[in-house]
């Protein structure tokens, strides 16, 4: 996402640049602006190909096969993880 705002950000001050001040600032900044968008193009097609090739969805529609459990797990014996969980259990072994 920020690279398309980097990449309007460019082509505006490119086009600005290249109307009002013209010069280096369009040879400089519209270059820029075509690498800009161009990597964002690739970096876009990459993620959805190796998306795709993961397993994923490329769509972004998957349901899952069954619905997700409406309960709570059970404690399965591990030890705690939360600071929370882990602070109860020091004041129980005490």
């Amino acid at each position: 996402m920020w690279v398309a705002i980097l990449v309007l950000a460019l082509g505006i001050l490119a086009l600005l640049g290249g109307v009002l001040l013209g010069g280096v600032f369009t040879i400089v900044l519209v270059p820029l602006a075509l690498i800009g968008l161009g990597s964002g193009v690739v970096y876009a097609m990459w993620g959805r190909a190796t998306q795709a090739g993961e397993g994923g969805a490329a769509d972004g529609e998957h349901a899952p096969e069954r619905p997700l459990p409406n309960t709570l797990p059970r404690d399965s014996g591990r030890a705690p993880t939360s600071p929370e969980r882990l602070a109860d259990a020091r004041r129980v072994q005490q």
